[in-house]
């Protein structure tokens, strides 16, 4: 049963958390994000790699913890909203002191900025992390409309408007072409020009895929059928909703959260495919993404660091390969994306991991673009740097 539940524990514990934690209120509110850097980045950096690859007789109960996880976010964020209004919307109060003795409402009364803060940070790498992976598991199942409709009401909780899109049918197609692909950074890139200049870019790519698919059709870019526009639509709707239940000031913290979500995605986009080039005609393999095989970052993020593989299989969940010969992070995911914040440090990590894939897993074609890139990066270790199987041919 553990090889079933190690995927739920730790994501039912944050998102249920988080929405008790608005409840309790005062410093509870916190919760999402000490349980994110202290149990989360924490527990990667003690935990060993886990390269099994078991087989599965009841797929559902994976399912199950998919859709229960994303269940767990709307009433995150439905607390959240609580948390800010006048009223006890839904009965949220009331229910708490008669189930519990808790008098939640009296506690919220007492709630100061500074709680707030810890809230809206807190939905934020909810929704940032379990929200993105949920999201971006279930939108990744093309062939199963109801999953990719769940996964992108997940995205709308977050106003998630571009990545459903983008990432499925731009990224997946041009990962490892820095030319196209908006999630392939030039090496020398840091991640606050990635976060702005990089974002932007993605924007452009995702709305021309829906242009080329809806001329395709003979039908306008500005026409409901843009899957973009359906998912304006809906990340509005969610504003709206929580405009109305919390007020002003409410909203004013959930974008504080979805931007802090947004900063979570873009550091791991950062990292992932930083610097690898893709020889053109070469399919994509799991050598053309820096993966990580750490166990407890790949429970809470549901294998996510099995990144390599889920571009070249795009399996579910469940069922990616461990591919521990190719690229590999030396630490887990979620700790990554926060060394991906920091550019001096993450520069220190990242040169390395560069040179070795430039030894080990670059094409003859490959290397000639590397060391273009080293050679413009503004990086001292790279722009001399020459792979030993080309300094002997």
């Amino acid at each position: 049963m553990w090889k079933y539940l190690k995927f739920g524990w730790l994501n039912w514990i944050v998102t249920l958390g988080t929405a008790v934690s608005f409840v309790a209120g005062g410093w509870w509110m916190w919760f999402g994000v000490g349980f994110m850097f202290i149990i989360g980045v924490g527990g990667e950096l003690l935990s060993k790699e886990d390269n099994s690859e078991p087989g599965y007789s009841f797929g559902w109960i994976y399912d199950w913890i998919v859709y229960t996880i994303s269940l767990f976010l709307l009433v995150s964020l439905i607390t959240f909203v609580w948390a800010f209004s006048g009223a006890d919307l839904l009965g949220i109060g009331a229910f708490t002191l008669e189930l519990f003795g808790y008098d939640a409402l009296a506690a919220r009364g007492e709630n100061a900025w500074y709680h707030y803060t810890g809230a809206a940070l807190s939905i934020g790498i909810t929704l940032g992390v379990q929200g993105i992976v949920m999201g971006h598991e279930l939108v990744s199942r093309t062939e199963d409309a109801v999953d990719t409709r769940i996964g992108e009401l997940v995205f709308a909780l977050m106003f998630g408007t571009n990545f459903a899109v983008e990432h499925v049918y731009g990224h997946h197609k041009n990962l490892g072409y820095p030319e196209h692909d908006a999630v392939t950074p030039i090496r020398g890139t840091h991640f606050y020009q990635f976060q702005t200049v990089g974002t932007w870019t993605q924007w452009k790519s995702g709305w021309e895929v829906e242009k080329r698919r809806l001329n395709d059709a003979g039908q306008s870019v500005f026409s409901f059928g843009n899957r973009i526009v359906q998912a304006w639509l809906r990340g509005g709707i969610v504003m709206a909703l929580v405009l109305a239940g919390g007020g002003w000031v409410c909203f004013l913290y959930y974008l504080l959260a979805i931007c802090y979500a947004k900063f979570i995605l873009e550091g791991l986009n950062f990292f992932s495919h930083y610097g690898l080039v893709r020889e053109k005609g070469q399919p994509i393999t799991p050598r053309v993404t820096f993966s990580s095989n750490n166990a407890w970052g790949n429970w809470i993020l549901l294998n996510l660091g099995r990144h390599g593989a889920h571009h070249a299989d795009n399996s579910r969940y469940q069922d990616l390969r461990a591919y521990k010969d190719d690229p590999q992070c030396p630490f887990g995911y979620l700790t990554m994306t926060v060394i991906a914040w920091i550019p001096p440090l993450f520069f220190k990590v990242i040169v390395p991991m560069l040179k070795e894939w430039d030894e080990k897993y670059a094409t003859a074609a490959e290397l000639e673009i590397t060391r273009k890139e080293n050679q413009e990066s503004g990086i001292k270790e790279l722009e001399n740097f020459v792979p030993r199987r080309m300094a002997s041919a």
